[in-house]
């Protein structure tokens, strides 16, 4: 098998892992198997043998409806994490008013009252 055809075929492998990071919520896994995968799909590109262009045009096509996929998982991970931090955000006010309620408000404000006059 040529090796551009093998070159592209780990990183669709490596592509569908990188799918399941996204989706298990791993971001770290994700970016590394990411950036593999870009480095194999460019190593790949970049040889030049004589193979089967429509070999070459399949697993292009199906890295990029791969893309697609990841970056429909991404964007539901980041709409989760938006969501997230929208609530820790909110709790967060909650929280600072119960504090507030439960020390009370002082009587006086001023510790240094004008008592002459």
């Amino acid at each position: 098998m040529a090796e551009t055809i093998s070159l592209l075929d780990q990183a669709l492998e490596i592509g569908y892992e990188e799918l399941r990071f996204l989706a298990a919520g791993e971001v770290a896994d994700a970016f590394e198997a990411a950036e593999r995968r870009s480095f194999l799909t460019t190593q790949a590109l970049e040889i030049k043998e004589s193979v089967s262009l429509d070999q070459i045009l399949e697993k292009l096509n199906r890295l990029k409806n791969l893309q697609g996929q990841l970056t429909c998982e991404a964007k539901k991970l980041h709409e989760s994490l938006r969501q997230d931090i929208t609530r820790v955000k909110k709790e967060n006010v909650r929280f600072k008013g119960y504090g507030r309620a439960a020390r009370g408000t002082p009587l006086i404000q001023n510790r240094y009252i004008n008592k002459v006059g």
